[in-house]
């Protein structure tokens, strides 16, 4: 998974800003990052809009990554806040996850 480091303050973020909002730099650097995590918070949809649903029901997951970035995403399986994940896929730019057993 990849993230943007800023390469003044070394501030990390998975989506790319214009600016660090820690120093104002503007320049970042791409690291990988894990996309081993913990669910923070979730919510489930049963009745998705027209291109998701097949999906449905699902979970739309908000989780923290091992080194503490936070990232939404989606998951198939139900789960429960602090539940271990990690990342399935990247899909049309969605992450994907999936319950670590």
């Amino acid at each position: 998974m990849k993230a943007y480091k800023c390469s003044e303050c070394g501030y990390k973020s998975i989506t790319k800003k214009y600016y660090c909002p820690e120093c104002r730099a503007t320049a970042y650097e791409i690291v990988d990052v894990s996309g081993d995590g913990t669910v923070y918070s979730y919510t489930t949809i049963h009745i998705a809009p027209p291109e998701f649903a097949d999906l449905a029901p699902y979970q739309v997951v908000l989780i923290e990554l091992s080194n503490k970035l936070k990232v939404t995403g989606f998951m198939k399986d139900k789960v429960n806040i602090g539940d271990k994940v990690t990342i399935k896929e990247i899909k049309d730019s969605t992450y994907v996850f999936e319950k670590v057993s």
